[in-house]
């Protein structure tokens, strides 16, 4: 093999490493839903109280505020996002609120 070939598919295998240790991450998170009542509502912070469970903590950053900008404590609704690493919250990827 010459040189500029070895070099092309070293490039080659690099890049698709980096690639890979990008994407694992972020597949690797865990997705879930949360069916509940709102506690409160605070700025981009939400804290949801599932029936017979703990309260959760949602990060709504990641949401259009269209989705909860009317939300009332009490309301029930139905978050769907991520927990963060550290397991303490969830990212909110959407809100949907249940009829009445």
């Amino acid at each position: 093999m010459n040189r500029r070939r070895f070099d092309k598919t070293l490039v080659v295998i690099v890049a698709c490493v980096i690639f890979a240790i990008g994407v694992v991450p972020a597949a690797a998170q865990e997705l879930v839903q949360i069916d509940g009542r709102v506690s409160f509502v605070s700025g981009q912070r939400m804290v949801v109280a599932p029936p017979g469970g703990l309260p959760v903590t949602v990060d709504l950053s990641g949401v259009d505020l269209d989705q909860y900008r009317a939300l009332v404590a009490g309301e029930r609704i139905l978050v769907t996002g991520v927990l963060t690493p550290e397991r303490n919250r969830v990212v909110a990827t959407a809100v949907q609120r249940f009829a009445l």
